[in-house]
């Protein structure tokens, strides 16, 4: 990761746990194409126990039923990397950590294993912030396989400060 991009998620995860602290909120996180690297910002930041309560890196498809119950139907019908499978993940998550807000990614990070439908670069968001609201967005990121994960940890980070400074 370029000293650019670790400052700016670092920058970004200190105004996240402010404002998390400020609300009394806590965060889980589910990811997939990010391999863990959002868990690793969050908890650089001493204190980060107060308000992060854990991740799960369900980089598979079973790990994605079996620890955050991804149902199998919609990883069969949509993909791993989709809005249904993105919101399921975030709904999973915040579920096993008994969290506040939670994030999910799940994208394809390249170089290979894209296709016409789901490109490589093409990342998709899940955020449950509430017991009646799951949403997701969808990204379209360009670069190497870093390049993609890199981007992604910018937009979850930035999903989730611009979700709490509303």
């Amino acid at each position: 990761m370029t000293d650019s991009i670790l400052n700016e998620a670092g920058l970004l995860a200190e105004k996240l746990a402010g404002l998390l602290i400020e609300k009394n909120k806590t965060l889980a996180v589910a990811e997939s194409c990010t391999g863990g690297w959002l868990s690793k910002i969050l908890t650089d930041l001493a204190g980060s126990s107060e308000w992060f309560l854990g991740g799960v890196v369900s980089y598979s498809n079973d790990s994605k039923q079996r620890l955050i119950h991804v149902n199998k139907k919609n990883l069969d019908q949509y993909g791993a990397v989709s809005q249904e499978v993105a919101e399921q993940m975030a709904e999973g998550v915040i579920e096993a950590f008994n969290s506040s807000i939670s994030v999910s990614i799940t994208g394809v990070a390249g170089p290979s294993g894209g296709t016409l439908e789901k490109p490589v670069g093409l990342v998709w968001f899940g955020l449950k912030a509430s017991p009646y609201e799951t949403y997701s967005i969808k990204k379209n990121f360009e670069g190497t396989r870093d390049q993609v994960r890199q981007q992604a940890l910018l937009t979850a980070l930035t999903l989730l400060v611009d979700h709490l400074s509303q």
